[in-house]
């Protein structure tokens, strides 16, 4: 008897979990026709949220809600949040699981929407302006490594990219509006490269990608996930990648969120600036203790 080899079909595996987001989609346009817009927008973010959950390593944390720096500036709401998740915690989380976060733990953003239309593509990118303007954290050099939890600086660079800590922005829609065309305007002029997601995953059409222009004329694809660092973006031109296979779409997200996961260092938030911020002492409020 010949043995056959067993291999894993791994876009098939893939198109599962595309499936369930597409069942919650359909029960997202359900709740959508009786009103109830919260549960409607839930049903998808909340399935997404957890097949990234299974399929990231444990390290990680997926969840949702709201980043806050060291000066204790608040970002706006976000569906899905990435974070460390061995060494840091978030700062609370209430009963709804809405989750407030150190900044210095945060991998990744992403905005999970039913639709991609121009309007989401602006109210993205006013979002991720938004704590680009407001929240601040300190950048990890680019010759950094880990040895343990000590941060070690060597001689020469370990990455192409300036930092070792890049915030990695995107989003994610089961579809787009009926004209796909729509959208080319909205990424011509919804908000700067800096602003607009890294990625855009739209389940059961393709992919939205920020490609090298040089290369693409020259027939190769060269894929830039962080729009942040091109400061000339002529260099650079975004391009939908057509594709009606779901799970190979929600592959891509994945692999890229792992490729990130994979290459980036956070800094340790710290915490005593957070106290120092709450607690505002100033020099009236310091006593000798012979004055108690």
């Amino acid at each position: 008897m010949v043995k056959k080899d067993i291999t894993l079909q791994l876009l098939a595996l893939y198109n599962t979990y595309a499936d369930q987001i597409n069942i919650s989609s359909k029960m997202s346009a359900v709740l959508h026709g009786l009103r109830d817009i919260k549960a409607s927008g839930n049903e998808i973010e909340i399935t997404l949220r957890n097949i990234l959950s299974e399929l990231l390593p444990q390290r990680y944390g997926l969840g949702n809600g709201h980043v806050v720096d060291k000066r204790l500036n608040v970002s706006k709401q976000y569906d899905l949040i990435i974070t460390e998740n061995i060494d840091y915690r978030s700062m609370s989380r209430v009963k709804d699981s809405t989750e407030l976060f150190y900044y210095e733990s945060v991998y990744a953003l992403g905005e999970c929407k039913a639709t991609w239309n121009p309007l989401n593509v602006t109210s993205c990118a006013a979002s991720f302006a938004d704590l680009r303007d407001r929240l601040v954290r300190n950048p990890v050099a680019n010759n950094v490594i880990l040895s343990g939890n000590i941060p070690i600086g060597l001689d020469s660079k370990v990455t192409d990219y300036p930092l070792r800590n890049p915030l990695f922005l995107f989003a994610f829609a089961v579809k787009t509006d009926k004209d796909i065309g729509k959208l080319k305007d909205a990424y011509l002029t919804g908000g700067a490269l800096t602003n607009l997601p890294g990625i855009t995953v739209v389940l059961n059409e393709g992919v939205f990608v920020l490609l090298n222009k040089k290369d693409l004329e020259s027939g190769s694809i060269s894929i830039n996930i962080y729009p942040e660092f091109e400061t000339e973006s002529q260099d650079y031109v975004w391009r939908f990648i057509r594709s009606n296979d779901p799970g190979k779409n929600l592959s891509y997200l994945l692999f890229c969120l792992m490729q990130h996961l994979s290459s980036s260092i956070l800094e340790k938030p710290p915490y005593l600036t957070y106290a120092q911020n709450i607690w505002d002492i100033d020099e009236t409020d310091i006593s000798e203790l012979n004055e108690l």
